[in-house]
């Protein structure tokens, strides 16, 4: 599995509760806050990344520098 889908599947994973009753304007999990569904910081939806909550935020940040440095 590449680092993007195991990127998008940790956070949906860890976020399950999160996308079944607030996150469900994200119809496809996390995968929707990334153009293409590909995980990278080039690929962030800016716009969509800002809606989630900080600590949903702060992991993102923390994958992506982790995976993409």
């Amino acid at each position: 599995m590449n680092e993007s889908k195991k990127i998008i599947e940790i956070l949906d994973n860890k976020y399950k509760a999160y996308l079944e009753e607030d996150g469900k304007w994200l119809n496809e999990g996390f995968r929707n806050i990334f153009i293409e569904g590909e995980a990278s910081r080039k690929n962030l939806k800016t716009s969509v990344y800002l809606m989630l909550p900080e600590e949903i935020r702060e992991d993102v940040d923390q994958l992506l520098s982790d995976n993409f440095s």
